[in-house]
């Protein structure tokens, strides 16, 4: 979530090549917490009680992930240009679910 953070930060500073390596590297954290998510699903027997939202945060992973992936590729033919709107879109968007991720899992604790 802190390299979505700054990202957003460093297009309100128009800072727009600094923005694509930070999401970028966005990716890589996103898809880690999204197959460390499928990987507590998978390990969880049939009738676990918890089944239900290990199934929700493996899906908010996975969509959070395309999400900062849409904004990676939205970026990279415009460096230097400015911000398409999609772009910003999706980075709010895949923050808002790594958010409601975290209140997910930190409920079910």
């Amino acid at each position: 979530m802190l390299f979505l953070l700054a990202a957003v930060g460093a297009d309100a500073a128009a800072l727009h090549e600094l923005s694509f390596y930070l999401l970028l590297a966005a990716v890589v954290t996103t898809s880690h917490a999204a197959l460390a998510a499928y990987g507590r699903l998978v390990e969880l027997p049939g009738s676990a009680p918890e089944l239900s939202a290990a199934r929700l945060q493996t899906v908010l992973g996975a969509c959070s992930l395309v999400l900062v992936v849409v904004a990676a590729a939205v970026r990279a033919p415009v460096l230097g240009e400015g911000v398409p709107a999609v772009g910003v879109s999706a980075v709010v968007a895949s923050f808002a679910l790594l958010a409601l991720q975290g209140a997910m899992r930190l409920a079910t604790r």
